[in-house]
């Protein structure tokens, strides 16, 4: 799938636009938790890097379940000194538009153009939240001062890396659209997770986690079939990374032709089939609260006897 598949037209760009001229989405996470983690922290101890998924309502879902990590948490077992620790920590999240995880391991201009490039009509191309954030929320990755992650002869992933204020304990990376065609093609997936492995800091913990699905079936097809084929890749690391299904029949069931749940244009027909809206986000992240919060856990801790905690569950039903 190109970049101009998905960004090219003028329906599919609306939101880009009209969310950088705003300069605001509807904000998803409590306005206390995020006042005190808005202070410029030092680095982020979590860092969760993805695709377009994040520049919308994703990335603000997200920063609230982290944000409340005890909370949202409980009732699953697990320790709550550990749970209390998660919430404490400063949580970064960078959403850069038409791009897949082979972008941010690419060290060739080609393949990282995508991260790197500006759009031509001049929007720039990430969205950037918590500690990742330190003035606008809408960046130009390899522009922006605190963001320049486009070394010559190195993968922005690394770049970013090497960095002192992105050093995270816990790496997640939530990525499906455009990677999905790629890791379609035999031993992509694979090379991809390689390269991850190769990239982080040793002692980084590391989850990889699919979007959600998209409003067209054409949309979700290729992806359930890409899905396994990472899966069966980070699966392969061992225990280096954990895995969490985005796509599973309940939520392709839950979003799949359900217009309420994508951007729409005034009459009500849907503009943007790739993007949920950020009330859809927050039920998708809540649908795999049990997962993630088990392999968030298992991956700050992993030598600790804390319990055997599955990287993927069942997640509970989705409010249609």
């Amino acid at each position: 799938m190109s970049a101009r598949s998905i960004f090219g037209t003028r329906t599919a760009r609306a939101p880009i636009a009209a969310i950088v001229a705003a300069g605001a989405l509807v904000s998803a996470f409590s306005p206390s938790a995020a006042l005190a983690k808005s202070k410029a922290p030092a680095r982020a101890e979590i860092l969760m890097l993805g695709d377009s998924q994040l520049s919308f309502g994703g990335g603000p879902a997200f920063l609230s379940f982290f944000n409340n990590f005890a909370e949202r948490c409980d009732g699953l077992m697990l320790p709550a000194d550990k749970r209390a620790a998660v919430t404490n920590m400063a949580t970064g999240i960078i959403g850069v538009r038409a791009t897949g995880l082979q972008n941010w391991l690419s060290t060739t201009a080609k393949g990282k153009r995508m991260v790197c490039v500006k759009d031509p009509t001049g929007l720039v191309n990430a969205r950037v939240l918590g500690a990742a954030r330190t003035g606008p929320r809408w960046v130009q990755i390899g522009e922006s001062r605190n963001h320049n992650f486009c070394k010559r002869g190195t993968s922005p992933m690394a770049a970013l890396l090497a960095t002192q204020r992105f050093r995270p304990k816990l790496m997640i990376l939530h990525f499906m659209g455009l990677s999905a065609y790629h890791w379609l093609k035999p031993g992509n997936a694979e090379r991809d997770m390689k390269k991850v492995l190769a990239t982080l800091p040793p002692k980084t913990g590391c989850i990889v986690m699919t979007t959600a699905p998209g409003y067209r079936a054409d949309i979700n097809r290729p992806r359930l079939k890409a899905q396994p084929k990472i899966e069966a890749a980070v699966k392969a690391t061992g225990k280096r990374c954990a895995f969490v299904r985005g796509l599973t029949s309940e939520t392709v069931a839950a979003f799949q032709g359900k217009a309420k749940r994508f951007y729409r244009h005034p009459s009500g027909k849907v503009r943007d089939p790739y993007h949920p809206v950020p009330s859809a986000a927050r039920d998708f992240v809540k649908t795999h609260r049990a997962a993630l919060c088990r392999a968030v856990i298992k991956q700050l801790w992993p030598d600790e006897p804390i319990g055997s905690f599955a990287t993927t569950t069942k997640p509970a039903s989705i409010a249609n």
